[in-house]
């Protein structure tokens, strides 16, 4: 039988850490090289990798759209002032 008054269901992960209470989420806008990056590697699997096999051209696809779409949500989630902040030269 079960103990009385555990209502724990299946394992509980300890690798992860738990979210603080009060604590707001901080987010970080993507490269513009990321962006850059899955505009081109849309269209090279669309236009080059096609011409090989087609379903590997539509996975590759997929990928770099996926990309895109993350480079977008991250530009209109993070904040003007992180953005636009000086980073230094290396």
């Amino acid at each position: 039988m079960a103990k009385r008054g555990s209502h724990e269901h299946g394992n509980t992960r300890r690798d992860i850490a738990p979210e603080i209470p009060g604590a707001t989420r901080q987010w970080a806008p993507l490269s513009t090289g990321f962006l850059v990056a899955s505009v081109i590697g849309f269209f090279v699997s669309i236009l080059y990798v096609s011409k090989f096999s087609w379903s590997l051209a539509v996975s590759f696809a997929i990928v770099f759209f996926c990309m895109f779409l993350a480079s977008m949500i991250s530009m209109a989630r993070a904040s003007p002032d992180e953005q636009l902040a000086a980073r230094p030269i290396r």
